[in-house]
């Protein structure tokens, strides 16, 4: 076995794991409960995905993790935003891991083995990228990367977070001021390229698979709705608009997957924007083509297709909106051909 048939192996198991867990402990009336509950991170779920090992894949084994690298974790993403996880994964057990591994010291030494064993959640600030941070008000600590590559810790009792209304409740967003002097990490200019490369590569992922369930729900629910005796999925204009959804979303779903896996190759950066920046796109459609199908019913609270809804609105406007991330891609490709003339 080749290691790329291992990894592709791996990584088969792991969603497998993934969608198992959640099925079991992450249904709609979990999700109903903690929109009810007003509260979106709690410590049962999170504790069981850290004892599954998915909180703990990317930091170290000396550490108390499965040293594992990002190329294993882009479809667990894609699970995770399938099934509308109200925890913060992403920031966590991806960005915050990240920059702590690439950062020993005494500070990866003391908060990488509690991201490890899900007790504690670590959020990550990069620059303008993160005016508003999810899961602020529930972090343990915070780790402030600089556009210059500083990065600084600090804990809970050095910020001051403003909790700010957030359209999708399962994923809460805070205003955040320092208010500390915090503790000096690292510097390192590369760590912030990756973590950025990561951040959109895996908003990606999240938004490609709360699109496929957006995707699912409406076929799911045009198979079964009836009109003039028939099922609306059986008409032609219904077929159409649900077969090229599905494109866009496969589409999306196969840049999030490839840019995520690739962030540390060269056009890493330039593949994770593009990806983002599509994903986006097909969320919107997503949104509309599921709520034109739907009628009615999918603008009721009662129904659960709110729920994944406002999952992609929030994350599409995340680390990165389409317009600004196609707008910056636009920029660097006239510099490089500007430059390769004048070369």
């Amino acid at each position: 076995m080749t290691p790329h048939d291992t990894l592709d192996q791996d990584r088969r198991e792991l969603v497998e794991l993934t969608d198992d867990l959640l099925g079991r402990h992450c249904d709609l009336d979990f999700l109903r409960a903690r929109i009810d509950d007003g509260t979106a991170h709690t410590p049962g779920l999170w504790g069981r995905l850290a004892e599954t090992g998915l909180v703990s894949a990317l930091v170290a084994e000396e550490h108390g993790g499965a040293g594992l690298t990002p190329a294993h974790l882009s479809g667990v993403l894609h699970s995770l935003g399938r099934h509308a996880v109200p925890e913060p994964y992403l920031e966590t057990a991806v960005l915050a891991a990240t920059v702590l591994d690439a950062l020993p010291g005494p500070v990866a030494d003391t908060w990488l083995p509690r991201i490890a064993a899900g007790d504690a959640v670590v959020v990550v600030r990069l620059g303008e990228l993160t005016p508003l941070l999810p899961y602020a008000a529930d972090a343990d600590l915070l780790l402030d990367v600089a556009d210059d590559g500083a990065v600084r810790a600090f804990a809970a009792d050095e910020l001051e977070v403003t909790p700010v209304p957030a359209l999708d409740p399962l994923r809460p967003l805070g205003r955040v001021v320092l208010t500390g002097a915090g503790t000096e990490v690292g510097d390192d200019g590369a760590v912030v390229a990756r973590t950025r490369t990561l951040a959109l590569s895996g908003a990606a992922c999240l938004l490609a698979g709360a699109s496929q369930r957006l995707l699912d729900l409406t076929v799911e629910y045009v198979a079964v709705r009836e009109q003039f005796g028939r099922p609306v999925g059986s008409f032609q204009a219904v077929k159409h608009k649900a077969a090229d959804l599905a494109v866009m979303v496969d589409m999306a779903t196969a840049a999030a997957l490839s840019a995520f896996d690739a962030a540390d190759e060269p056009d890493g950066p330039r593949r994770a924007a593009a990806a983002k920046a599509y994903a986006g796109e097909a969320a919107a459609r997503a949104n509309v083509d599921a709520l034109q199908l739907h009628g009615g019913i999918g603008f009721t609270w009662e129904y659960h297709l709110h729920i994944w809804l406002k999952r992609v609105m929030g994350l599409a406007a995340s680390y990165g909106t389409t317009t600004a991330l196609r707008r910056d891609l636009a920029r660097e490709l006239v510099a490089r051909v500007g430059q390769e003339r004048r070369g």
